[in-house]
């Protein structure tokens, strides 16, 4: 399934990098002194400003404001160069990231000031301080001077307070929600109730729209009474599913939709039947690998089962796939499905 579009909007992001692995990314202070310089001169190039930082061993906590859509430009420039750096300096090769780096969009600046103080708690969590501000790389000790630094929201802020259960809850809110461009006013997307999804999507298409607004695996879990794993199970199912469709898809089997039709909006009857018709014997496995026979046979018989351009193919499915025992004159009462829609037309 295609990556989400990530959103590049003016304003305010907080952005977290990790190792590959989780392997530190700073060894020494040299390592931290030329990711500092890189952001410098990429804030020079780019015109963002960084209002919060802290590079811990093997991942990076930024909160960066920037006047123009270039979030991804700008992150892109920063992790490239210090790869480059890194890789040479310590005598290794291949990617030393683990992935896109995350960023999430302030939407709201009243979380600027607990956004702030998550940031600068995380050595102070992770054991390596006892307090906010006396870990060196991050911007609460004031050790690092540099243009793109703005600490105006920070002098504002009392760090002698403990960070606390209710700040922990706004987080959350921000981390699981989504936002959207609205006649240039960035507001937050709704979520919808786990109620409304599950009467308005079948419990596979529920559960996705679920997650893709936010929702934890936990709160779907538990409100289907089922455990954690059984809705990861469920939404690596649906991941190969889109696979095999957009597979199949690209190879030009669904003729009679638009080219860029997805999986959700052609719906697993229509990728069945289309299988069943129209693809190879692996194909056919993977379908009744993921739906299971019970489904599969039922979209068979409503749909390829009684047309008898498919004869000597219902005969292989139903011997194969089916472990039915059946001759194929099993399936000459059957209708030629074209011909009958001919017939309709011309009459």
């Amino acid at each position: 399934m295609a990556r989400e579009t990530r959103l590049d909007y003016p304003g305010f992001y907080h952005v977290v990098n990790r190792g590959v692995e989780r392997r530190d990314i700073f060894i020494d202070q040299e390592d931290h002194e030329v990711f500092l310089g890189y952001m410098q001169e990429s804030a020079l190039t780019y015109g963002f400003e960084i209002y919060s930082f802290c590079l811990m061993d093997n991942h990076y906590h930024l909160l960066l404001k920037t006047s123009r859509e270039n979030l991804s430009d700008i992150m892109k420039s920063i992790n490239a160069r210090y790869t480059i750096y890194f890789n040479k300096k310590y005598k290794r090769v291949g990617p030393l990231w683990q992935g896109r780096f995350k960023s999430w969009y302030v939407y709201d600046e009243v979380y600027l000031d607990t956004l702030i103080r998550y940031i600068e708690y995380n050595p102070v969590k992770a054991g390596v301080v006892d307090r906010i501000g006396k870990f060196f790389w991050s911007m609460s000790s004031y050790n690092v001077k540099l243009p793109m630094l703005h600490f105006e929201l920070m002098d504002k802020i009392d760090f002698t307070v403990m960070f606390s259960d209710e700040e922990h809850v706004a987080i959350n809110k921000l981390y699981n929600s989504k936002v959207d461009v609205d006649t240039k006013v960035l507001i937050e997307i709704k979520k919808s109730s786990l109620e409304h999804y599950f009467h308005t999507y079948s419990r596979e298409f529920a559960i996705v729209h679920a997650l893709k607004d936010g929702y934890k695996q936990t709160e779907i879990a538990h409100y289907l009474h089922l455990s954690n794993v059984a809705i990861s199970k469920s939404y690596k199912i649906y991941r190969e599913k889109v696979k095999l469709f957009e597979k199949l898809r690209d190879k030009g089997i669904f003729w009679s939709y638009a080219k860029d039709v997805t999986y959700m909006e052609a719906g697993e009857a229509i990728l069945i039947e289309y299988v069943l018709k129209y693809g190879d014997f692996v194909d056919m496995e993977n379908v009744f690998k993921l739906f299971g026979k019970r489904a599969v046979k039922r979209v068979w018989e409503k749909s390829v089962k009684n047309d008898k351009r498919f004869l000597k193919l219902n005969l292989m499915i139903a011997r194969v796939f089916l472990s039915m025992n059946v001759e194929s004159g099993f399936f000459k009462g059957g209708k030629n499905e074209r011909l009958e829609k001919l017939r309709l037309l011309a009459s």
